[in-house]
Order: C-alpha cells, then sequence, then structure tokens
C-alpha cells in the first residue's frame, strides 16, 4: 500500500509525541492509535501503518541476542548489562546456546551483528580461499 507523504509525516510527527525521550510510552500509542481509529481522519489507515513501521523499527533496533556455542553460567547477563550500559534499555533480551557456532559468541543489536564465532571465522577463511 502506497502512503502518501502528508500520512508520512503526520505519522512520524504522532510517533515523536508517543515517544518524546526516544523511549516510547505504550499508553500515549495506545491512545493515538485508539482516537485515530474513532476519528478516522483523510488516509488515516496509512498514517496507522506506517506508526506500526515506526514502532516496529524501534522494538527490532532495541532487541539484542546472545548466541553462544556453550552453555554461559550466566545466560548472557553480564552480556547484556554491558550492552545496556553502552546501548541503553533493551526492549527484548534473546539467549540461545548454538552448538553450531562450535566456540565463541554471536551478538546482534538490532541491524549490528558482532560475530566472533570459530563459524564465522572459517566461512570468512573459506571465502578467502575461494
Amino acid at each position: 500500500m502506497k502512503i502518501s507523504r502528508d500520512a508520512r509525516k503526520r505519522a512520524k510527527k504522532l510517533y515523536r509525541f508517543c515517544a518524546p525521550e526516544g523511549l516510547v510510552d505504550e499508553e500515549k500509542m495506545r491512545q493515538v492509535m485508539a482516537q485515530l481509529a474513532a476519528e478516522k481522519p483523510r488516509d488515516y489507515i496509512g498514517i496507522m501503518s506506517h506508526m506500526r513501521k515506526l514502532l516496529e523499527i524501534e522494538v527490532t533496533g532495541r532487541t539484542m541476542q546472545v548466541h553462544a556455542a556453550q552453555e554461559l553460567p550466566d545466560k548472557g547477563a553480564s552480556i547484556f548489562s554491558s550492552l545496556e550500559q553502552r546501548f541503553g534499555p533493551a526492549l527484548k533480551k534473546v539467549y540461545a546456546a548454538d552448538p553450531s557456532l562450535i566456540g565463541g559468541l554471536r551478538i546482534q543489536r538490532g541491524s549490528d551483528v558482532w560475530d566472533g564465532s570459530v563459524k564465522e571465522r572459517l566461512h570468512r577463511l573459506e571465502q578467502n580461499l575461494n
């Protein structure tokens, strides 16, 4: 669905209203969406869908994932705390032990990936040899 320029601008303005300090206030977001649904202004579906997209980008950007080759004793809590000190609070934290990594860690925050696993090193070595 194509969204008009005015709908995008209005969605961004409403989104900034719901996230004044960079963190989205869920209650404000619910109120704004309910008011849009009730009033049904021009192109309200486009506004709501763009606000949803902006919210998805925010949640994805604030999701932290830690994959370790072996089970860590603290389930990655120390890694999550150091990441939060550097990048701010996480909305969602995912920890998993992945034996296919062979050794090391793979950390992902939003679209940023830090891969220090043996599997990735072997993959890079293979790419350099070909």
